[in-house]
């Protein structure tokens, strides 16, 4: 190949890479545009896109179809995978389908999020197979516009309160590209974790960049009241600071300067409702909340969960049926506020089994690689994002799943072993 042919696919790759970051980074502001999710009244299109939270997936659909197509795709999974990926494959989507067809009570709402998962997986796997392709600078790009995002996001959801003022249920139930103001900590989370890329060892000159990213993501995190997201955060921080010693200076002065600004600005910040607001945080820390209430009813809904798991242990109900088959006080709720008792609802114990070993499967093949910036911001959101998915529907929703796997690409590099491939 010529010298000019090679310079030429790397100047593609380099511009297609910057467009596919450029995309995802831009999920937050997407949540809101594409189901025009403005205003009390809502039509059926609205209904569906934000209901279900479609908008990352078609983002990542349009990123499949327009840079990663490639019809060998599906050829090459089969052909690299091991017996024993096959075999377990094959045992789980038939667990599936057994679900699908003589357990789940609602046939669409299985087939809607089978196909999201599909599109998903599609969409992870043609990323993971041009990583390679992408420099870190690229990398580090997308947290800048994922940051950037969701200060728009922000700023769009407060331009939709000033035209169409809320009432006070509205500050729960009619959050932009969410259904209820919890799951924005996903977006706090991520915006924090942005401020990472902008590490000190990448130029000081962007320091204030990062803080008014720290800050921003805790300032809404404690305006909003979210103590998930509040508790993501600091494990983050804290696996970065554990993790990287080049950049252990710039991870406090970051976590403390965000957190005194954040703190110092929600001292003064007006409390709209009384779900929100810092000192709702702390009454529910003095109160020994977990003790008194099982964290806002969160073990009792584990234990209702667990029970009516039970019923079908091996394969579960069935994917998204949780909202139409979980406890009756709960009906309509997403999923049961953890992934281990998703995992055991939805698909059982075969889904359960097949889990585990896909994420031994992974740590057998990769391993984790923290040099750089983005790499740090990664740190954050992962491990913040592993144990938000422990109390939360992290791991229910695309967007926090789409940003998780992003970062898992991004920290986790190919062992030097002759352990086979399973993509």
């Amino acid at each position: 190949m010529k010298l000019s042919t090679i310079d030429d696919a790397k100047m593609s790759s380099s511009v297609n890479g910057l467009a596919v970051f450029g995309l995802l980074g831009l999920l937050p502001i997407a949540a809101v545009l594409i189901p025009w999710d403005f205003g009390p009244v809502e039509n059926q299109y609205r209904q569906l896109m934000a209901g279900h939270s479609l908008s990352t997936i078609m983002i990542e659909l349009l990123i499949f179809i327009v840079f990663f197509k490639n019809e060998k795709l599906l050829t090459d999974f089969a052909k690299n995978a091991s017996r024993t990926d096959k075999i377990v494959g094959a045992i789980f989507f038939s667990a599936l389908l057994y679900s699908f067809l003589f357990v789940s009570f609602s046939k669409m709402l299985f087939a809607l999020g089978f196909l999201v998962l599909l599109i998903h997986l599609l969409f992870s796997v043609s990323l993971f197979k041009n990583m390679k392709y992408v420099n870190g600078q690229t990398q580090q790009y997308f947290w800048v516009f994922l940051g950037v995002s969701v200060i728009g996001y922000t700023a769009l959801w407060a331009l939709d309160f000033l035209v169409y003022p809320p009432t006070q249920i509205d500050w729960i139930d009619r959050v932009p590209g969410v259904t209820n103001v919890r799951w924005a900590g996903f977006f706090w989370l991520s915006i924090f974790a942005a401020g990472f890329a902008l590490a000190k060892g990448s130029g000081s000159k962007y320091f204030f960049l990062a803080i008014l990213f720290g800050a921003f993501g805790l300032t809404m995190t404690l305006w909003t009241g979210t103590r998930g997201s509040l508790l993501a955060i600091a494990f983050g921080a804290l696996c970065a600071l554990i993790i990287s010693s080049t950049y252990r200076k710039f991870v406090v002065g970051y976590c403390l300067i965000s957190a005194a600004i954040a703190i110092l600005l929600n001292i003064y910040a007006p409390v709209p409702h009384e779900a929100y607001g810092m000192d709702r945080i702390i009454s529910r820390i003095e109160s020994n909340e977990i003790m008194e209430r099982g964290g806002s009813g969160r073990t009792q809904l584990w234990k209702q969960t667990a029970e009516i798991a039970r019923n079908h242990p091996l394969v579960g109900h069935g994917i998204d049926q949780f909202q139409k088959m979980g406890p009756m006080e709960t009906i309509g709720f997403k999923g049961p506020h953890g992934l281990p008792l998703q995992l055991l609802f939805s698909v059982g114990i075969v889904g359960v089994l097949t889990f585990i070993y896909g994420i031994w499967r992974f740590f057998r093949i990769f391993r984790l690689e923290v040099q750089s910036p983005h790499q740090l911001a990664a740190v954050v959101f992962f491990s913040g994002g592993c144990l938000y998915s422990v109390y939360d529907n992290f791991a229910y929703y695309p967007y926090p799943v789409a940003i998780f796997t992003i970062s898992a690409f991004m920290l986790f590099k190919r062992r030097v072993t002759n352990v086979p491939l399973i993509i």
